[in-house]
C-alpha cells in the first residue's frame, strides 16, 4: 500500500484500500492516523462506497453512542451485543474507552489516563460528579477552564441543593446538600483552611499534564495533588491528560500506591481528520498525509479550497493566530476573503449575545462612534475573536454563542489549547509552536464535531508547515516521572526557590497567600511605618477618600501612590525601575477605580477617553484637521512586572487619537486586573494591612484590607461575592435580595420579573421569604 492519497482521489482500489483500514480497526481499534485518514478521503470521493459500508465502520470503530445504530452482519451483531452489554451496565450507550474509563475509576482509588481530545471524557465526568454522595473537588489549569465547567454543570445538575462554585468556601449551609467545587491549583489551597468542613468523595484533576510545568504552578500542582492525598486519603483521585504516553507518571511522582491497572494510554479516536498544506505563495491547497510512505511523499493539489467547502455548508473554521495579530489587525487582512463569506445574521437573532457584552464592556456596534468594538460588531456576521485577555465573562459570552451554532468563524490564540471545549470542522494553524507539541495536539483535536447523527464524522487540518507539523504527529509525549519538588534547581532565583521549600515543608501561608519569608518582608516596623502614613492620606474622617478630593490635590495622589509602591518594593527587597513604576501605578489607579465602586465598563471608559481625548475631540468636532492630526496620549499597557530590564514605552505610539482601539483598551484592562492586580499586588497589600492591623489594632487597616480584596467593605456586598455574583450582577440583583447570610440568600418574588440571563447569577441559590 502506497499513495493512497493519490488512489483514492482517482478511484482506484478503493474496496482494497478500504479493507486495509477497516480491517486495522477491527483488529487494533481507531488508533492510527492514517486508517482515520483513508475513511475520510474515501467518505469525501468516493461517498457512495464509503455509504454502503457506514454501518460496518461506526460499529467497528465502536461510536455507540450514536442514533439509529445499525448492525446486520455477524461481525457487526458481534459489536452490537457489546453495545448492550455497556448500556446494561452504565445505563448510557458509551464507547468501549468511556466504559474502561468508567470502570476503573469504580474499582480504583486512584486512576490516570491519557486519552485524544475528543474522546468524550467530559461526559464521564458528568456522569461520576453526578452520582458522589458527597463533595467533588474538580481541580483545573485555568479560570477559562472553570467557566467551561460551570456552565456545563449548571445545565446538566438540576438538583439545586448542589452547589457549583468556581471556589473552595462554605455558603448556601441551609440548603446545599453537597458541593461541587471548580477550582485552578492556586484556589484549591483554601480547600485546607476549612478541610474538616467537607466530605470528599472524588478529585478530578483534568488537563493534568500541568504538573509537567516548568514553573511555580507545576511545583504548586504536585503539592496540592500531595496534600489532597494526604488529608484526604479515602477519597478517589483521577488524572486526566490529553496524547500523554505515560500516565502513570502522574501516580510515580506523586507517590501513590498503585499498579498495572491504575493506568492506560488510549489512543482511540472518535472522528477522521485530513490535512492540508496551504501554500501562501500560490494560494493553493494541498492535501498531504502523515505517513509519506503510506499516503503519498508528494502533495496532491486540492481540487476545492477547504475554508470556502466548510463555510459554504455552514460548518464553522478556527484560525489559530498570534495574539500580536489580532491587536494589529493584520489576521483581518489576511483573511478578508473569508469573512466577506460571513453573511450578517437578523439582529434579533443574535440581540442576546450583543446585549449582553453592550451592557458589560460599553462597547458599541457603531463604527463611526467612540468605544466602537470590532469584536462585539464581527458577531453580527458570525465571526468570534477569543483569546486569554479577555474577560471570562466575555468568554462565557463567546462561548455560549458558538456552543449554540452561531460562530463560523473563530480567531483564537493559545486559550483554547487548554481543553476548552469549542469544537469546528476545520482547524487553520497559522502559526506553529514546535515547542509545544502537546498543546498542537490538543488544539489540532478541536477539527472534527463529534455528533450523535448516524454519519462518519471528520474534520480538516490546514498549516502552513508540514514538515513540522509531521514531527510533532508522530512524536511521543512523556511526562516527567520526578516532581520539580524534588529536583535541586540552583539556577532558579531566590523567590521561586522559596515558593518552593514553603510547599516542600508545608510552611506556605494560605490564609494570607504567601510564604513565610515574603510575610516576614511585610512585617517589619518599617513597612508598618509606610501603612501607617499609607492609612492617613486613603481615609478622611474614618472615610476612603473620594476620587475627586484626589484628583484636585496632586501632591496628596502622588504621595499615595509613592506608598503602595514602598510596600511593594520592601516585598521585591529593591526599587522598581522606571518601567516598572509606570506599569505599577497604572495598576493602582485601576485598583483606585474598584475601590471607588467602578465597574469594568467604567474602568474601560476612563481609560479609553483619557487615550483617545474623547472630551477634546467631542468639543472639537467642528475643527476636523485638528483632529485628523491629533495623536493618542501617552498609554502604559500590561507588562509582567517584577522585571528589572523593562523600560517605558508609548503602547499607542503613532496611533491618532480617534484611532484608538477599545477592544484593546477592554484587553489590556482585564491584564491589569487579572494578571497584575488579581495574582499578585492583592496578596502583598492584604498581608501587609492584616499584619499592621495584628500589630496595630488599627481598624482602618482591616478596612482598606476589604476594599483591596474584595473592592468593597460592605458585608452585604462581600457575602454576595461570595456566592459568586460580580459587582455587575449586584448592581442588578441587590435591591432583590431580602436576606444573606452563609446560610442562606432569600429573595423577592418580583425578582423574576428580571430577564433570564440576570437571573443566572443567583438562580441555584433562590429562597422566598
Amino acid at each position: 500500500m502506497k499513495n493512497l492519497i493519490s488512489k483514492i482521489i482517482n478511484n482506484e482500489n478503493i474496496p482494497e484500500i478500504f479493507s486495509y483500514a477497516i480491517n486495522n480497526i477491527y483488529r487494533k481499534g481507531p488508533i492510527e492516523i492514517s486508517d482515520l485518514e483513508i475513511l475520510t478521503y474515501i467518505s469525501i470521493y468516493n461517498k457512495e462506497f464509503f455509504d454502503e459500508n457506514l454501518d460496518k465502520v461506526l460499529n467497528f470503530m465502536g461510536i455507540f453512542y450514536k442514533k439509529n445504530f445499525k448492525s446486520t452482519t455477524l461481525e457487526e451483531l458481534i459489536f452490537g451485543q457489546y453495545r448492550k452489554y455497556i448500556k446494561d451496565v452504565f445505563n448510557e450507550y458509551y464507547t468501549p474507552v468511556q466504559s474502561q474509563i468508567l470502570h476503573k475509576i469504580e474499582n480504583k482509588k486512584c486512576y490516570s489516563f491519557s486519552a485524544p481530545t475528543s474522546t468524550g471524557k467530559s461526559f464521564v465526568f458528568l456522569k461520576k460528579i453526578k452520582e458522589s454522595q458527597n463533595d467533588v473537588v474538580i481541580i483545573v489549569p485555568s479560570r477559562a477552564l472553570i467557566n467551561e465547567y460551570l456552565l456545563k454543570l449548571e445545565i446538566a445538575i438540576e438538583d439545586t441543593s448542589i452547589n457549583i462554585l468556581p471556589f473552595i468556601d462554605k455558603i448556601n449551609t441551609k440548603k446545599a446538600t453537597r458541593n461541587v467545587f471548580i477550582v485552578t491549583p492556586e484556589r484549591c489551597r483554601e480547600l485546607f483552611k476549612l478541610k474538616e468542613q467537607f466530605q470528599i468523595d472524588l478529585f478530578l484533576f483534568d488537563e493534568a499534564q500541568l504538573s509537567n510545568e516548568e514553573s511555580t504552578r507545576g511545583i504548586l500542582f504536585d503539592g496540592i495533588v500531595r496534600r489532597c492525598y494526604k488529608n484526604y486519603p479515602e477519597a478517589t483521585f483521577v488524572f486526566a491528560h490529553p496524547f500523554v504516553k505515560n500516565p502513570d507518571a502522574q501516580l510515580i511522582k506523586n507517590h501513590f500506591e498503585f499498579d498495572e491497572k491504575n493506568y492506560k494510554q488510549f489512543s482511540q479516536k472518535n472522528v477522521g481528520q485530513v490535512f492540508f498544506h496551504h501554500d501562501k505563495s500560490d494560494s493553493n491547497f494541498y492535501h498531504f498525509g502523515i505517513d509519506k510512505g503510506l499516503m503519498g511523499n508528494i502533495k496532491i493539489n486540492s481540487s476545492f479550497d477547504p475554508i470556502k467547502n466548510v463555510l459554504k455548508n455552514n460548518g464553522s473554521v478556527l484560525f489559530y493566530v498570534s495574539k500580536a495579530s489580532i491587536k494589529n489587525n493584520k489576521v483581518f487582512e489576511d483573511f478578508q476573503e473569508y469573512i466577506n463569506l460571513c453573511t450578517n445574521y437578523q439582529e434579533e437573532e443574535i440581540y442576546e449575545y450583543l446585549n449582553e457584552l453592550i451592557e458589560y464592556t460599553g462597547g458599541s456596534t457603531d463604527k463611526n462612534k467612540d468605544y466602537y468594538s470590532k469584536l462585539i460588531s464581527y458577531l453580527k456576521k458570525g465571526i468570534v475573536i477569543h483569546h486569554g485577555s479577555l474577560p471570562l465573562k466575555i468568554r462565557s459570552i463567546l462561548e455560549k454563542y458558538t456552543n449554540k451554532g452561531y460562530c463560523k468563524i473563530c480567531f483564537a490564540t493559545s486559550t483554547l489549547e487548554q481543553g476548552v471545549n469549542m469544537p469546528f470542522d476545520l482547524v487553520y494553524l497559522n502559526r506553529l509552536d514546535g515547542t509545544k507539541p502537546l498543546s498542537v495536539k490538543n488544539l489540532i483535536g478541536r477539527a472534527g464535531r463529534s455528533t450523535a447523527e448516524y454519519k462518519f464524522d471528520y474534520g480538516f487540518i490546514v498549516v502552513k508547515n508540514m514538515s513540522n507539523f509531521r514531527k510533532i504527529m508522530v512524536k511521543d509525549e512523556k511526562l516527567s516521572e520526578k516532581s520539580l519538588l524534588e529536583i535541586d534547581e540552583e539556577e532558579k532565583d531566590e523567590e521561586y526557590n522559596d515558593f518552593k521549600n514553603a510547599i516542600l515543608n508545608d510552611s506556605f501561608d494560605d490564609e494570607l497567600n504567601l510564604t513565610e519569608n515574603q510575610v516576614s518582608k511585610l512585617s517589619t516596623d518599617e513597612v508598618f511605618g509606610i501603612i501607617h502614613n499609607l492609612l492617613n492620606i486613603i481615609f478622611e474622617n474614618d472615610k476612603i477618600i473620594s476620587l475627586e478630593t484626589l484628583n484636585e490635590d496632586e501632591n496628596e495622589k502622588l504621595d499615595l501612590y509613592e506608598n503602595f509602591e514602598k510596600i511593594y518594593s520592601k516585598y521585591l527587597g529593591r526599587d522598581l525601575n522606571h518601567g516598572e513604576q509606570n506599569v505599577f501605578n497604572t495598576a493602582i489607579k485601576i485598583i483606585l477605580w474598584k475601590v471607588h465602586g467602578k465597574t469594568f465598563k467604567n474602568i474601560c471608559w476612563y481609560r479609553y477617553s483619557y487615550a483617545s481625548h474623547s472630551n477634546y475631540r467631542r468639543a472639537n468636532k467642528s475643527f476636523p484637521d485638528l483632529l485628523n492630526n491629533l495623536q493618542a496620549k501617552f498609554y502604559t499597557e500590561y507588562s509582567e512586572i517584577p522585571n528589572k530590564n523593562l523600560n517605558p514605552y508609548n503602547a499607542l505610539n503613532g496611533v491618532l487619537a480617534k484611532n484608538v482601539d477599545y477592544d484593546f483598551i477592554i484587553s489590556d484592562t482585564y491584564d491589569f486586573i487579572d494578571k497584575l492586580i488579581g495574582f499578585k499586588l492583592i496578596d502583598v497589600f492584604y498581608a501587609s494591612l492584616i499584619k499592621y492591623y495584628e500589630k496595630t489594632n488599627d481598624l482602618r487597616a482591616i478596612k482598606l484590607s476589604k476594599f483591596i480584596k474584595y473592592g468593597t467593605e460592605n458585608e452585604r456586598h462581600i457575602l454576595m461575592l461570595r456566592y459568586g455574583l460580580t459587582f455587575e450582577d449586584i448592581e442588578v440583583l441587590d435591591e432583590y435580595i431580602l436576606f444573606i447570610s452563609e446560610e442562606e440568600i432569600v429573595v423577592k418574588k418580583s425578582i423574576y420579573e428580571l430577564k433570564e440571563n440576570q437571573l443566572s447569577a443567583i438562580k441555584r441559590y433562590i429562597n422566598f421569604s
